[in-house]
């Protein structure tokens, strides 16, 4: 059942999921529409269409149908909750699977309502993305109930559907997956080395460098600039406009803006802006390089004029001249990259470069501050290095940058620890002596 991404003629992007026909699945198309469409973003329904697959699957595997079940006033029970508790942990790749091979021998059964065993012998995904799931599911089903008993719901049966919803909210799995330190993008980033020798490796004219054609060189080199100097995200690169690069008295400048449902926009899932709207300081060498590929390479590749964003596709064929997309900068302009040495690459990921940019401000800050104690003045406070971090990630929260600053805090941690033990050592070596 496949998620198809409309675009509407107003430039609103509406996910739907088609059933086995290629139809608009009924139900869940109507809780989009109803529920979801006007408050939620793009990725944020299709997050949510993914969860009700993963529920569907529950159906099929279970040999149930909840629309005639709540027709008939039958509602889920305490095991039923268990049995999707456990459900929500498993995931949804590895269920498929077992379902075409199961389908293939035929040997389709149920799993036990309420048992944990079954989730064994399947790869889990994390509590707090079970957690989710289990809470767009129970969102649905509480739609889905009312609708069906729309002109039906008396105060028995309302008492009933909140029951349902109370089972379900109690069973959602809790807190994280247990991988600890193991799914902090701080403990997996790679050292600065590493992002320095692959913007070594994607310079334009480094020997190393995977691209051929010397305009997709430029352009991806320079598309790897503009994520280690500014720590935009990508679906923030993938949208820049021409009009969001300027030039002026005090320098050069870039605008992140939010362009959600843009007419101007035809790719299916368009890169937006998650953050807050923001001006980013921009290097003048950097700003000379956009300027030149927009003004004598962009400037020559067919159909680029037809819209603003600056990053084009290159090569000839049906997509030639339409902006980049977030499949396209990873599968082939960021995976090839990675590929040059993939053993020492593999930790480098799009967003990661948010992340190496505030470890290099945290460096940076903590260098000037160190040079400036004869200077009280100069010295960066806690609250305006908080204050420029928010500005220049387009935070609003104190506690996302702290967050992205955790690398950093962790290190400096560890560093007077290593100071303090070796102090501690050396009194003690001292005493014995």
């Amino acid at each position: 059942m496949p998620i198809a991404q409309l675009v509407m003629s107003d430039g609103e992007r509406y996910p739907i999921l088609l059933d086995e026909n290629g139809m608009p699945d009924y139900w869940i198309t109507l809780y989009v529409t109803e529920q979801l469409r006007v408050e939620r973003t793009q990725a944020s329904i299709t997050n949510a269409l993914g969860h009700l697959i993963h529920f569907q699957l529950w159906e099929q595997m279970n040999g149930r149908d909840l629309v005639d079940e709540f027709s008939r006033l039958e509602f889920l029970t305490d095991q039923d909750a268990h049995s999707l508790r456990d459900h929500c942990l498993i995931e949804t790749k590895a269920l498929k699977k077992w379902l075409a091979s199961s389908s293939k021998t035929g040997n389709v059964s149920k799993f036990p309502s309420a048992s944990t065993a079954p989730t064994a012998s399947f790869k889990l995904v994390s509590k707090n993305h079970a957690s989710n799931r289990m809470g767009e599911i129970a969102s649905y089903l509480d739609f889905l109930a009312h609708t069906v008993l729309r002109g039906r719901v008396d105060t028995e049966v309302s008492g009933a559907i909140e029951n349902m919803q109370k089972r379900l909210k109690a069973n959602r799995p809790k807190g994280n997956s247990g991988l600890g330190l193991m799914i902090d993008p701080n403990f997996k980033a790679p050292p600065l080395k590493v992002f320095e020798d692959f913007m070594s490796v994607v310079a334009e004219n480094s020997p190393r460098n995977p691209f051929k054609n010397k305009d997709i060189r430029f352009r991806n080199s320079l598309m790897f600039e503009v994520l280690y100097d500014t720590g935009l995200r990508s679906g923030e690169l993938l949208a820049l406009r021409i009009g969001d690069i300027q030039s002026g008295m005090n320098g050069a400048m870039l605008s992140v803006v939010r362009r959600h449902d843009t007419a101007a926009d035809k790719r299916k899932k368009q890169p937006v802006a998650k953050t807050l709207e923001r001006n980013i300081t921009l290097d003048d060498g950097i700003y000379d390089r956009l300027y030149r590929y927009i003004m004598e390479v962009r400037a020559n590749i067919p159909n680029a004029r037809k819209h603003p964003y600056i990053f084009v596709t290159h090569k000839a064929g049906q997509y030639q001249g339409d902006p980049i997309s977030n499949s396209a900068f990873y599968n082939r302009i960021l995976q090839p990259a990675i590929d040059v040495d993939p053993d020492r690459f593999e930790g480098i990921t799009r967003h990661g470069f948010r992340h190496n940019l505030n470890y290099i401000i945290s460096k940076d800050i903590d260098e000037q501050n160190e040079q400036a104690q004869g200077d009280p003045s100069q010295i960066v406070s806690e609250k305006e290095e908080m204050d420029f971090r928010k500005d220049q990630f387009g935070w609003s929260s104190d506690d996302t940058a702290a967050t992205y600053n955790r690398r950093h805090t962790v290190e400096k941690a560890n560093k007077f620890m290593r100071e303090h033990m070796d102090h501690h050592m050396e009194k003690l070596k001292k005493g014995r002596e």
